[in-house]
């Protein structure tokens, strides 16, 4: 029997699961429109410069003895290929200056329309229950508070949810949805205490290693203050927005040193953070001591998505 206490936590998860349906279907809107203007861009631009080359074409082709239909075939052959190389060419130039500052600016349109619908729903993107942030369970919570009877309380079913092991699959599901987040930063904010829990915040570059996108491998001074803080554990990492406003944010983490050193890791920094390594001399670089972040969930916030992946308990 669900208590009065209960259901009104269930009422509100209820309609938390309605808002966050309707937000959906508003961010659903806004990705068809953003991909509705990229293609009709292309398409534009590439009919632009497909007209202009057939013109050119025209102007430079000798057609005297040719028969009109033989024309008129030709032009449109060759005005059919061109569109084609033009759409392949501007579908790839859509990703740099100037299309690309277009695509940006429709955007910022488009956010500043639904601004006042997204805002509104904004409240629910993350619902707390005994200070724990269960957003991302309530469907489950629901579902099992209504399909099994043994289950008679909120705590029974969260309980319960937390006893299932993650499946191979959705582990494997959420490495790969993380891996291309991951793949948009190289810098976070990492946030330690010391023994006496006092707090503080500095900005570190990291890599990943052998694609493994939720462990994350920074180098450090030995003699450096935030050594004795590393090695308590106590952590939490942030990164700074991105110009969409994509950020990863998480304190259900592992800090480690590993046994690798700067060497081991010096091509992986070339790669995926230009300039970092040939800012150290080779005394800095045989110093370094290599820590990993590990991390058991990340929270990927925007104002499209807001979810968290888990890789493991």
């Amino acid at each position: 029997m669900i208590s009065e206490a209960d259901q009104v936590v269930i009422d509100e998860m209820i309609a938390r699961e309605r808002t966050m349906k309707e937000r959906q279907k508003i961010i659903e809107a806004m990705t068809h429109k953003r991909r509705v203007f990229k293609r009709r861009l292309v398409i534009a631009c590439a009919t632009v410069l497909t007209v202009f080359l057939v013109l050119l074409y025209d102007w430079f082709m000798q057609y005297e003895g040719w028969p009109m239909m033989g024309i008129v075939k030709i032009n449109i052959l060759v005005a059919i290929v061109m569109f084609l190389v033009s759409l392949a060419i501007f579908q790839k130039l859509i990703k740099y200056r100037p299309l690309k500052n277009i695509v940006h600016r429709y955007r910022r349109q488009l956010d500043k329309r639904y601004t006042d619908a997204l805002s509104a729903s904004n409240r629910w993107l993350q619902f707390y229950y005994h200070q724990r942030e269960i957003s991302q369970i309530i469907p489950q919570i629901l579902y099992y508070l209504e399909a099994n009877p043994t289950l008679e309380t909120i705590d029974d079913a969260i309980a319960y949810i937390d006893s299932q092991t993650t499946s191979p699959e959705l582990y494997q599901n959420n490495l790969s949805a993380f891996r291309k987040y991951v793949k948009q930063f190289n810098t976070i904010l990492l946030s330690t205490a010391d023994e006496q829990g006092q707090p503080s915040s500095r900005q570190i570059s990291f890599v990943t290693l052998n694609d493994v996108p939720n462990i994350w491998y920074f180098g450090t001074d030995p003699e450096a203050p935030k050594v004795s803080e590393l090695d308590l554990g106590r952590a939490a990492i942030y990164t700074l927005p991105t110009i969409e406003g994509l950020r990863i944010t998480s304190n259900r983490l592992k800090v480690y040193r590993t046994q690798y050193r700067f060497n081991d890791v010096t091509a992986a920094y070339q790669k995926q953070v230009p300039g970092y390594a040939e800012s150290l001399s080779k005394e800095e670089k045989e110093k370094e001591i290599i820590y990993a972040i590990e991390l058991k969930s990340a929270r990927i916030d925007s104002q499209l998505q807001n979810k968290e992946l888990i890789f493991s308990k």
